[in-house]
Order: C-alpha cells, then sequence, then structure tokens
C-alpha cells in the first residue's frame, strides 16, 4: 500500500515537473527569448508556410490604403520583372508609403528608391528585390500640392472673354492636331477610357492646350433599356464605389485643371453623388465645369456651395451637326460674351465643327473677344 502511494506521489511531481518546464519554456518564447519546444514547433509550422509573391503583397497593401487595383497599370520591364505604375495625389503617397514598405519588409525584401521632380509631378521609383530572386519595381506619379486660392467675387472683366471646350477628345491625334493649328486657346477635355487618353493629354500640353478630364456619368435616357454600366458613375453605385471610380479617372489622364461631366443629366440632378465629386475635384484644386447636359442640373450651384472655382455651359456649338450650324453657333458664343463679358462653348472633334471654327477664327477679333481657356472663366 505505501509503496502505491510513493509511486502516485513521483507521478504527480514528474507531471508537475514537466508542466513546470513547458510553462517556463512557453514563457521563454513568448518574451522572444531562447527556448527550446516551442521555438522548434512555431519554426517547423513557419517553414511549411509558402512565403506570398511580393507582387500580391503589394496590390493587397495598396487596396487597403483605398488604391484600388484597377488604377494600378501592371507590365514588365525589359528584364521580364513585375512592373507596377499608378499615379495618385502626393499626400496619398506619404500615407501610403511607410505602410507598404513595413509590408515588404517583412517579407525580407530590400527596397531601394529614387525620387525625380519636375514641374508637373514628383515621380517615385522603388526596386524591391526578395527572397529567390524575385523582383519587381514600383513607378509613383504624385501630382505636386497647388496652394489653394481663396474664393471671392469674380472680379469685373476689362474685356470680353469666350472659352472654347471640345469634349470627347482621346480617339483622335489627327483631330487634335486640327485643334492644335487654330492657334488659339482651346481646352479639349478627354475620356478617361479612350484608347489614346494618356497620349492626346501629353500632345495638348507640350503644345500649349488646357487639359480636362471628361467624367463619364450616367443620362437619364441610359436606364430606357441598357443595364449595361461599365465605365461610368451610375446613381446604383454607392459613395464609395463613385469615390473609387472617380479616383481611378482622375489619375488616367496626366496634366489636368479642371473636369466636366460627359453626359450625366441624371448625375448632375444627384446630390449625394455630386457631392462625393466635388470633394475629390476639391481636394485637388481643380475646377468644375457643368456641361448642363439638362436643365434640372444642381451641380454647379453645388459647387459653388462647396467652394469649388466654377462655370457651366452657356452654348452647345454642334448640338445638329454641319459647318453652317457652328458657324451661327460661334457667333451666339460672341455674342453673349460682348454681353455678359464671358461665355463658355462646347463642341466636338467632328470634322463640321473643326472646319466651322478655322473659317471663322478671324470672328474672335471682329466681335472684340478675347479666346481664353476654361480656367480662365471659371471663379
Amino acid at each position: 500500500m505505501t509503496s502505491g502511494r510513493t509511486d502516485r506521489l513521483y507521478l504527480v511531481f514528474i507531471v508537475l515537473a514537466i508542466m513546470s518546464c513547458l510553462g517556463l519554456d512557453y514563457l521563454a518564447w513568448h518574451k522572444g527569448e531562447s527556448s527550446l519546444l516551442f521555438s522548434w514547433l512555431f519554426l517547423k509550422k513557419e517553414a511549411g508556410e509558402p512565403q506570398p509573391l511580393l507582387a500580391e503583397v503589394v496590390l493587397n497593401s495598396l487596396e487597403k490604403q483605398g488604391l484600388p487595383r484597377t488604377a494600378v497599370q501592371r507590365s514588365k520591364d525589359k528584364s521580364g520583372a513585375d512592373q507596377f505604375r499608378m499615379s495618385l495625389p502626393l499626400d496619398s503617397y506619404a500615407s501610403l508609403a511607410p505602410d507598404l514598405e513595413i509590408q515588404l519588409l517583412k517579407q525580407d525584401a530590400s527596397v531601394l528608391k529614387e525620387e525625380k521632380e519636375d514641374r508637373e509631378e514628383i515621380t517615385f521609383s522603388w526596386m524591391i528585390r526578395g527572397k529567390k530572386e524575385e523582383r519587381l519595381s514600383l513607378l509613383f506619379s504624385c501630382r505636386r500640392p497647388v496652394p489653394e486660392e481663396k474664393a471671392g467675387p469674380p472680379l469685373p472683366l476689362a474685356r470680353n472673354l469666350a472659352a472654347i471646350v471640345i469634349d470627347d477628345m482621346g480617339f483622335s491625334l489627327e483631330a487634335l492636331q486640327e485643334i492644335c493649328d487654330l492657334n488659339i486657346p482651346i481646352t479639349v477635355s478627354i475620356l478617361p477610357l479612350s484608347p489614346s487618353a494618356q497620349e492626346t493629354a501629353r500632345m495638348a500640353n507640350e503644345r500649349g492646350l488646357e487639359v480636362m478630364l471628361h467624367l463619364p456619368c450616367e443620362s437619364v435616357n441610359h436606364q430606357e433599356g441598357d443595364n449595361d454600366t461599365f465605365g461610368f458613375i451610375h446613381s446604383s453605385m454607392s459613395n464609395e464605389d463613385v469615390r473609387i471610380l472617380t479616383e481611378d479617372f482622375l489619375g488616367r489622364v496626366p496634366f489636368i485643371k479642371g473636369v466636366n461631366n460627359h453626359m450625366g443629366s441624371k448625375i448632375t440632378q444627384d446630390e449625394p453623388i455630386m457631392r462625393t465629386i466635388l470633394g475629390l475635384l476639391a481636394e485637388r484644386n481643380l475646377f468644375f465645369l457643368d456641361s448642363r447636359t439638362t436643365a434640372n442640373s444642381i451641380a454647379y450651384d453645388l459647387a459653388r456651395q462647396m467652394g469649388l472655382r466654377s462655370a457651366y455651359r452657356n452654348i452647345f456649338l454642334d448640338s445638329t451637326v454641319g459647318v453652317g450650324f457652328s458657324a451661327g453657333k460661334l457667333i451666339e458664343l460672341l455674342e453673349l460674351a460682348q454681353k455678359t463679358g464671358k461665355a463658355v462653348g462646347i463642341g466636338h472633334p467632328f470634322p463640321e465643327t473643326l472646319r466651322a471654327l478655322k473659317e471663322n477664327i478671324r470672328l474672335f477679333k471682329e466681335y472684340d473677344v478675347e479666346p481664353v481657356f476654361a480656367s480662365q472663366i471659371v471663379w
């Protein structure tokens, strides 16, 4: 009987000793100190887990910071390594860069950074190398912040001003060349998903034209039997989806000074959606031009309430396509500028419209009206 009790006591002491050792070993591992059992177990577990690809680490981190994958252009460099390009405001880069670098360092990746500056933007280049010779590069194009200008009452105009905006650009470089050949200030508004959007913007900027984003928005007529909502802002979107898509569109066209709506007779009546859009323009110090595709638009008034530099379209130059029609509308625009001091006309790159402008450029002098960019009309 005594021997049995002694054996049980020895067993209890042994169990207690083992548990004490395990407990001390766990505490040491938890504190990051030297540990035998737990360090070995977790090292074995971690060794069996596949390490994520650096490309996925980058994309996931950017997405968590509010930059959707659709805003990141992915390609291959000459060596075949992944290359990511993205455009974003400088303050957004400053916000996401530290977290992205931390995520890369967690993967034991090295990051080499370079910075280049010009008048329009600052470019940050990241060269990243990971384990097993994994390589990729990141190129962040960041627009320089523009000092905010305090909105005030419009100053009296010393002369009559008229701005001509040509919408729906980004499909024909030949049409852009014709506009450049007019040799007067013209504002070109570029559709973000057009095939030559970036090239059109760069060429226009180099030739001294003003660039705007032509923001695709839902029209009232769109609801009539057409459920395809790809590629434009529509009324069924949440405010967050509107914000993401608008930021995506803003990033697709470089050198923009302002934004006007493409279609949009439904969206420009929707205050919550327009407030989201205009808020993003205000953050970037971009002006807003209401195309006034509907008389019920609230967009211009809301922009004024929010303190944006803004204006609205007075004349459509080619609501009917024809040289004679557009010439007549140009005269209406100049007469309105004479009467009110300023006016905005919107046209499209139709051959008839461009011919009418070319043949009637002299009318600006005859009516004593100065052609200006849209940014010189807004206030």
